[in-house]
């Protein structure tokens, strides 16, 4: 089944256009990439999907129901959540508060499903009571992930993921996530800029461009096109 199927979809910031009719889609169970350059669009067609920009045009249909007038609440109540680039968390609260803001559509299943996040996270467990603000960039974006996972999505998107982390904690995020979509199927639209990652952990990715996607396809295939060598990956 189509969980997200996004037609000709073009957003901007005053008279500024930023998106150009893009099409994606992502299949229930599916970890699709987004990865560009810095400016090609991509944070901002995870704001449209949320919520939190209207779009100028286009559809964005979720379980076969069109959300492009749903405000951010609404959505995530169907099953959508964010990882947000910045991780946007509390600082001066704790993991445990920061995760429990995340529970607010399930408060009857808060205690459980903080107990399959710290099982997914075990470092968060062991920080619970500390403030945010004093985690490492690694535990803090563990710490996105986990809010996130905490309203049970259906979707479950990521923006920047490795953003300023070690290769070491990048690996560790990304062999979590596989794990999260093996033992619970939850759909993953994860932007990333780091193409190797992006490619490595997904099923299939779009390559945004100035707003616009300019290639798609199977994550295995993407490397051995030459376009995307040459643009993304500076090879010759």
């Amino acid at each position: 089944m189509r969980l997200l199927e996004v037609s000709d979809l073009e957003a901007g910031y005053g008279d500024v256009q930023v998106l150009r009719s893009v099409s994606l889609h992502v299949e229930e169970g599916e970890i699709v990439a987004i990865f560009g350059s810095n400016g090609s669009g991509k944070s901002t067609f995870l704001k449209v999907l949320i919520g939190t920009l209207k779009p100028w045009g286009g559809t964005v249909k979720f379980m076969e129901r069109h959300v492009e007038d749903l405000p951010p609440e609404e959505r995530v109540k169907l099953g959508i959540a964010l990882a947000a680039e910045g991780r946007k968390l509390f600082l001066g609260m704790t993991v445990e508060e920061n995760l429990l803001l995340g529970a607010w559509v399930k408060k009857e299943k808060a205690k459980e499903n903080l107990e399959r996040v710290y099982s997914y996270f075990p470092e968060l467990y062991e920080k619970r009571r500390e403030l945010a603000g004093d985690l490492s960039g690694g535990q803090q974006q563990m710490l996105s992930i986990g809010r996130a996972l905490m309203s049970e999505p259906k979707l479950l998107m990521i923006d920047e993921l490795s953003l300023g982390l070690a290769p070491a904690v990048v690996d560790r995020l990304a062999n979590i996530l596989t794990r999260i979509r093996e033992e619970e199927g939850i759909s993953m639209l994860i932007v990333e800029q780091e193409v190797s990652l992006a490619l490595d952990i997904s099923d299939r990715a779009y390559v945004f461009d100035l707003g616009e996607v300019v290639d798609e396809g199977r994550s295995e295939d993407l490397l051995r096109r030459d376009s995307i060598r040459k643009t993304y990956l500076s090879v010759l």
